[in-house]
């Protein structure tokens, strides 16, 4: 079972790695479109998660974890290095 809260993780990065690249491209988008570009990473987020996990209570926690994290660290690099 460890093995696929490690896998998870590791789709999750790649996910939120990508969201932060579609987000870059997309400067110049609203808010609104950004938001909602935000609830489909997140909803591909916790179906991955879901679909290796196979319970929505620990795929939904999983899911936020990993976002928090994820954010955390690019604002810290945002803080550190920009």
């Amino acid at each position: 079972m460890r093995v696929y809260w490690f896998v998870v993780y590791c789709y999750h990065l790649i996910l939120w790695s990508g969201y932060s690249v579609v987000g870059w491209l997309s400067k110049k988008d609203g808010h609104i479109s950004k938001a909602i570009l935000f609830g489909i990473f997140f909803y591909l987020a916790y179906l991955i998660a879901f679909k290796l996990l196979k319970t929505r209570r620990k795929a939904f926690a999983v899911s936020i974890v990993s976002l928090f994290c994820f954010m955390l660290g690019r604002e810290l690099y945002n803080y550190i290095f920009v």
